[in-house]
């Protein structure tokens, strides 16, 4: 082999080892979060990997199709082992899942089908907690219960979504990707079919709980595939795709939920969820090989005795890794994390007051049908997902500018603030009072879903940057900041489902979503402070 083929082989060896154990980072809604979990490529002009003190740059189409013929002469033996890999094939594994192949190195139609499988399996989760929303007036009079009690199936299925990806994402880095995602909506089928059946709403709750366990694998899992079978230079363009599937989830499910419950019921929400799931973990089963791949086994080491001989080779004893779903959490002791995680905290916490709520102010103030009522959620859905959109360019925009100005120096606070991030924390507090008052007024109900698209769009500026920001604050820890960042927002999006109903009831939607704009601006005073002090606190971090 030529010292340029040893070479190219060194270089992939190493950019895989870098990227195992990095891919359980949860995407946002945007392919700057896709650049970031690679942030030290992304924030440079070329992709740079170091090989014997040799700098190889892949700065353009034409070294990018070089390295790509690089890793195809890796060794004489590699095209045998690449036609022996259907012999090798354990079927459990799925399709062409030969562990001895670099998973980058799958050809472009096998890498666009694990994209869209694990895209539309992202989608589970947000479908199966807003597809719900049209029916609650409708489970509460058929199961004969109290408003609170529909609304804890809403809050423990968003509890167990914030708890479980912790887990889930330290079986995965152990025990592969496929296994669990096999599992997970295993567990999620027989969730939705006991939500189908419940007879009360505690067999609801209970269900709801089991079915939240089984979707939440996808929100710690997806990116970890993704990162396991593209090169860091491609990732942008992969993750783009990826978060469709998030991303169209809130749109369509209440649209699907609305007219099947208006047509069917609202037991058809959850059989629609149980074929869809199935079909998925199908697709799984048959179309998605196990990607992971772990670290190297240890190398044989010579026993020498006195007289120079070697008399045995040992091998080293790699140590047992243990799994510790709570790591992630530790992070929660820098200054900086507190303070932004609080302030998402408290935004998730009031969005999900105006989700929960807004089912039945439109159908029993407004008089509307279940399937109009789903139709109403899109606005809200359109604008977060253009608010998604337009805030990560915005932020990769104003990090890039400020790198520059400081002479090629970076921070992660440097990705935070800017008079768009102001401007739209300012227009989401006022479209919480806004939409309040309109709905308190009793007004055409239009203008209630004007104030909700600018909501949606609004809030998802900062929730962006900041999701961004933590990956920068702990580039090596990606995956346990958003984990993080995760369960402190649905943890407290639960809170604000459970109480919903009865604090709207006790303050009425003018004056609740008033203090939810207020509180809104107090909260954003620590960003001020996470600008302003975050750098100092960094170094310190770093010294740790």
């Amino acid at each position: 082999m030529s010292d340029e083929n040893k070479s190219s082989k060194t270089r992939i060896e190493e950019d895989l080892v870098i990227d195992i154990g990095h891919g359980s980072d949860l995407v946002a809604t945007t392919e700057l979060q896709a650049d970031v979990l690679t942030n030290d490529d992304a924030s440079r002009p070329t992709s740079v990997y170091s090989d014997n003190d040799k700098t190889v740059g892949l700065a353009s189409d034409n070294q990018q199709k070089c390295a790509e013929k690089d890793v195809a002469s890796i060794s004489p033996s590699h095209t045998s082992r690449m036609e022996s890999a259907k012999a090798k094939k354990a079927w459990w594994r799925g399709r062409s899942s030969n562990m001895d192949i670099d998973p980058k190195t799958y050809t472009s139609r096998k890498k666009i089908s694990i994209t869209a499988v694990i895209a539309l399996a992202g989608s589970i989760s947000p479908i199966s907690s807003t597809i719900y929303y049209p029916a609650l007036v409708t489970v509460q009079e058929e199961l004969n219960t109290t408003a609170t009690a529909v609304n804890a199936s809403l809050s423990i299925f968003t509890f167990f979504t914030a708890i479980f990806p912790l887990m889930w994402a330290s079986f995965g880095d152990i025990y592969g990707r496929r296994n669990i995602y096999l599992i997970s909506f295993s567990i999620y089928v027989v969730g939705s079919i006991g939500c189908a059946l419940s007879v009360n709403i505690g067999m609801l709750i209970a269900f709801r709980a089991f079915s939240a366990i089984g979707s939440s694998s996808v929100m710690s899992l997806g990116a970890g595939t993704i990162s396991d079978i593209y090169y860091p230079h491609e990732r942008g363009r992969a993750f783009s795709w990826y978060t469709i599937g998030p991303l169209l989830g809130p749109a369509l499910g209440p649209i699907i939920g609305g007219y099947l419950n208006e047509g069917l019921g609202w037991r058809s929400t959850f059989w629609f969820l149980v074929i869809f799931s199935f079909l998925l973990l199908c697709g799984i089963f048959f179309l998605l090989p196990e990607t992971f791949r772990p670290a190297p086994p240890p190398e044989k080491l010579p026993i020498i005795n006195e007289k120079g001989e070697t008399v045995a080779e040992s091998v080293a004893k790699p140590k047992k890794r243990r799994v510790n779903p709570l790591q992630a959490l530790d992070i929660l002791k820098y200054k900086n994390i507190q303070l932004v995680v609080t302030f998402v905290a408290f935004t998730f916490m009031f969005f999900y007051l105006v989700n929960t709520t807004f089912t039945r102010t439109y159908t029993l103030q407004y008089g509307l049908s279940s399937g109009v009522v789903g139709l109403c959620y899109f606005p809200q859905a359109i604008g977060s997902m253009s608010g998604g959109l337009f805030g990560g360019r915005y932020s990769d925009k104003l990090y890039r500018s400020r790198v520059v100005k400081a002479n090629g120096e970076s921070w992660p606070e440097q990705r935070l603030g800017g008079w768009v991030m102001w401007t739209s924390i300012a227009v989401e507090g006022l479209a919480f009072i806004a939409y309040g008052w309109c709905v308190q007024m009793n007004v055409h109900f239009a203008w209630g879903l004007v104030c909700q698209f600018f909501l949606g769009f609004a809030l998802m500026i900062p929730n962006v940057a900041i999701t961004a920001y933590l990956v920068d604050c702990f580039r090596t820890r990606g995956a346990s900041a958003t984990a993080c960042n995760n369960f402190v927002r649905y943890l407290m999006a639960g809170i604000g489902a459970l109480i919903a109903s009865a604090i709207d009831d006790a303050l009425g939607d003018g004056i609740l979503y008033t203090i939810c704009g207020g509180v809104l601006f107090l909260s954003s005073g620590l960003l001020v402070v996470v600008i302003s002090k975050g750098r100092e606190w960094g170094k310190l971090r770093e010294e740790q």
